[in-house]
């Protein structure tokens, strides 16, 4: 059908198709309330999971020993680098090309979900060989030896759980997304209590890993045996995607994606192996609110990807939309957090202070984030793979640099709370604002942008999403 193909790399010449006349705003109906409908799944997903998140890191506070938080929550981050690594990278091209597989998606997701987990059970096994060579006290359950088949079988079911976010967004069903993240988090909280007593050294580790082999199944069983086939009946059209141009989006995304989520998830395997496990504990929790925070912006840019590739000529209007709500939520956030945070964290006890300049520079930082993370949604949506790769290089680049560096001075910060860990919210606030600025002039531009009559392709090529 290459009569029919659609060139995806035409988006690199606008900031986004034409209009047709009679397409309403963004708050209208059709695609507008589409968008905005997954948009708010998605940060109603934010917004549970981080709410119950909050409450399961206070109960680990509360029933587990200081020292094992952090071990437990050091694990954790080492699993989450390694599906960050492999399975995130897919997010962006799912979400970009599953509007556009037609009858085919099912062979589509089914490719992904074998690849995945192939390539993260490889590097979870080189992981655990690496980390007995770098040490660090808060490894130590992963170097148990019965440990270590219970780590890469839940390296496997991470990687799935990362990409069904993945396609239940692309297919445009977000709605599910909060559904079934708020089961787990129900789940993982009651485990929590439950091993407290039966497994004080590893019972957060298995009340994370067991809740997810508990949930990955029915979640799955409805993409399968519901949404996936009501998905191709409905898919009208067969629009014949090039291999060529997705591996081309692929690769560049790919690039780009482990740079975002080096500055997610490596910056805590870096603090894990310089500190002691009771003082990750206090890292950990700190990163995990301002993560929640971020999650915000990164769910938001997804929906917007999804809707700028069925509907072109609104990206703009989108964009707006999305910029407008993410940083109005993430300002009351940073508000409640900053003035919060000495309260809070002081009940989980004293140690937990020692975070408190942490948490509130990475609330802040969520700020300068949020732009980068929707400009990058734009670009995916216009498929710019060269400048993702850019964005996210700079932002890589500028956040880890600072973290390593300023960890050599961190006595600079002697005065505010635990200064090896003020120093990397320090870093973090500057790396990302050094991204935000750098973004902002094409960004400005896109916003900028005024509709002109639609080419007839573009018509078509909206036509296309179920």
């Amino acid at each position: 059908m290459a009569e029919t193909a659609i060139s995806i790399d035409a988006a690199e010449d606008g900031p986004a198709g034409g209009r047709r006349g009679g397409d309403r705003p963004v708050s209208g109906r059709g695609n507008g309330s589409l968008f905005l409908r997954n948009t708010y799944a998605l940060v109603l997903n934010t917004g549970i999971t981080g709410a119950l998140g909050l409450g399961y890191w206070i109960l680990a506070a509360h029933y587990y020993d200081d020292s094992d938080v952090g071990r437990g929550s050091a694990a954790i981050s080492a699993l989450m680098l390694l599906t960050g690594l492999v399975s995130a990278n897919f997010a962006g091209t799912l979400n970009r090309f599953i509007p556009k597989t037609g009858k085919r998606t099912v062979h589509v997701v089914v490719f992904v979900y074998l690849l995945t987990s192939g390539v993260v059970a490889v590097l979870a096994v080189a992981l655990l060989f690496t980390l007995d060579l770098l040490g660090g006290p808060a490894y130590d359950i992963l170097r148990e030896p019965n440990m270590r088949l219970w780590f890469i079988s839940a390296a496997v079911v991470a990687s799935i759980i990362t990409v069904q976010d993945s396609v239940l967004t692309g297919l445009r069903v977000a709605v599910w997304v909060p559904v079934w993240n708020a089961a787990f988090a129900v789940v993982k909280l009651c485990l929590l209590v439950l091993l407290a007593e039966s497994m004080p050294r590893t019972g957060v580790f298995f009340s994370w890993i067991i809740s997810m082999f508990i949930v990955v199944f029915p979640v799955n069983l409805l993409i399968f045996g519901r949404l996936l086939p009501r998905y191709v009946r409905t898919s009208t059209h067969d629009v014949a995607v090039r291999a060529a141009q997705v591996g081309r989006f692929f690769a560049a995304d790919y690039f780009g994606a482990l740079l975002q989520y080096g500055t997610i998830f490596l910056v805590p395997v870096l603090v894990a192996l310089r500190v002691a496990p009771h003082t990750y504990a206090y890292f950990f929790l700190a990163w995990a609110i301002a993560n929640m925070m971020n999650l915000v912006a990164v769910n938001t840019a997804v929906s917007l990807a999804v809707e700028g590739v069925c509907a072109p000529s609104r990206l703009a209007d989108y964009c707006r939309a999305a910029l407008t709500r993410t940083l109005g939520l993430l300002v009351v956030g940073f508000v409640v957090v900053g003035l919060a945070a000495p309260y809070a964290m002081g009940l989980l006890g004293d140690g937990y202070l020692d975070a408190v300049p942490l948490l509130q520079l990475l609330a802040l930082a969520s700020l300068s984030s949020a732009v980068v993370d929707i400009y990058l949604g734009t670009l995916r949506a216009r498929t710019r793979s060269r400048r993702i790769i850019v964005v996210q290089s700079l932002r890589a680049t500028a956040v880890l640099g600072l973290v390593v560096l300023l960890q050599q001075y961190h006595q600079v910060f002697a005065q505010f709370g635990d200064p090896r860990l003020t120093a990397v919210g320090v870093a973090v606030l500057l790396g990302q604002f050094v991204a935000m600025l750098a973004v902002l002039p094409d960004l400005g531009k896109l916003l900028r942008w005024r509709p002109q009559p639609a080419p007839q392709i573009e018509t078509y090529e909206e036509s296309v999403c179920p």
